[in-house]
């Protein structure tokens, strides 16, 4: 699979306990995105998408996967 926020490939971490994307990225990491965000983030443009996934980093704790939902948007 390709990375939702630079392309480059990437993991997919998906779990059927989790509603949305679960990927890792060797450049983005790890991160989530929450099914009811999924389309609009990914109509974002690059910048935007880079933006929302520090915001989400910037709102986890310590040793969480950051999670990007429409409040990240």
């Amino acid at each position: 699979m390709q990375c939702s926020v630079c392309g480059a490939e990437a993991l997919d971490l998906t779990s059927g306990d989790f509603d949305g994307l679960v990927v890792r990225c060797k450049r983005c990491g790890e991160y989530e995105v929450a099914d009811d965000a999924l389309n609009g983030f990914l109509r974002l443009d690059y910048d935007a998408r880079v933006a929302a996934l520090n915001k989400a980093r910037g709102e986890a704790g310590r040793g969480v996967r950051p999670s990007i939902t429409t409040d990240t948007l």
